[in-house]
């Protein structure tokens, strides 16, 4: 027992020297810094530039958003990218980025033009007007260097049709506030997690909105690059806007489920008039990739961490 008292006064004496040793000036508090983020929404029925109607324009509607409302965007600047997707001498996949990582300016917002914190600003982008930007653009596609929009190995892209169906485009912005900094993106958790916010659109050219021919056997190549399979997510097959079927990758969660890095499954169309598909979110989007081959052969969708939603289709080839 004695030993047991003098082990007790230890410990206590020990409690009063920490404790009597705080100093709370010394506990730190974080000062979160003001910021402003984006948010921008596309509120035409084209959601991307329509390759055999090229007048039909993209509407977007744009607000900055502060939070804490302590800063006011004084100026909007839009810029456009413009990346164009091209096989190589050597047969190889490449990406030609005519605007860098930056793109080009397309428009700019200040003063009176520039809406108040929440309150969108609506602005249209036109093909003609993305020529505009880079009209002057060349590149040496591996026979020399030649004006993108004039070059003979590329026979599809015309006066009429400037843009195509390899082209990748996206509509970003940074904001100006009234203590001179400049806010191009808030952290990649904000622009791509936090709800209500996002730090660009993209957008590309698109042939026809519906398959032409949707008969027969259409092929799912499904990846999870974690490995543990898809937790949540799948793909819905919609015949006439109803679901037939869900594709996606078991995991250890579905019941006698195994985990998978990868696999493929099919979907046959016999009957119906349309068919489409749509991604239902998975608990880890950025580990879900997948390929959708259509029954002529044709990949129509190559997509890694798909966004929720009607899944983007290339038809241009159907």
């Amino acid at each position: 027992m004695k030993n047991m008292r003098i082990f007790t006064l230890i410990i206590a004496s020990l409690v009063v020297v920490v404790t009597s040793c705080k100093d709370d000036s010394l506990v730190l508090v974080p000062e979160w810094e003001s910021a402003v983020h984006g948010l921008a929404e596309v509120t035409s029925a084209n959601t991307d530039f329509q390759y055999n109607t090229p007048s039909a324009p993209i509407d977007i509607d744009l607000q900055w958003i502060s939070i804490d409302q302590k800063l006011t965007v004084t100026k909007i600047e839009v810029f456009v990218v413009f990346n164009e997707n091209y096989v190589d001498a050597d047969g190889n996949p490449a990406v030609a980025s005519h605007g860098g990582t930056t793109g080009r300016s397309f428009a700019v917002f200040e003063g009176g033009n520039v809406p108040a914190n929440r309150v969108p600003k609506a602005f249209s982008i036109t093909q003609d007007a993305v020529y505009t930007l880079y009209s002057d653009a060349t590149f040496d596609y591996g026979n020399g260097t030649v004006n993108v929009f004039t070059n003979p190995d590329n026979a599809n892209r015309d006066a009429t049709h400037k843009f195509m169906w390899n082209d990748d485009l996206t509509v970003r912005w940074e904001y100006t506030t009234d203590d001179g900094r400049i806010f191009k993106k808030w952290g990649v958790s904000v622009c791509t997690e936090f709800p209500g916010a996002n730090c660009q659109v993209d957008f590309t050219v698109v042939c026809a909105s519906s398959i032409p021919n949707p008969a027969g056997t259409w092929v799912f190549d499904l990846v999870d690059t974690y490995g543990d399979g898809w937790q949540g997510g799948y793909i819905s097959v919609l015949v006439d806007g109803v679901e037939a079927d869900r594709i996606f990758l078991y995991s250890q969660y579905d019941p006698g489920g195994v985990p998978l890095s990868s696999g493929q499954d099919t979907f046959t169309f016999t009957t119906g008039t349309t068919l489409s598909f749509a991604w239902s979110p998975d608990a880890y989007d950025s580990e879900c990739q997948f390929k959708i081959t259509s029954p002529s052969g044709n990949v129509v969708a190559d997509v890694a961490t798909p966004p929720a939603g009607p899944i983007k289709l290339d038809l241009c080839l159907e």
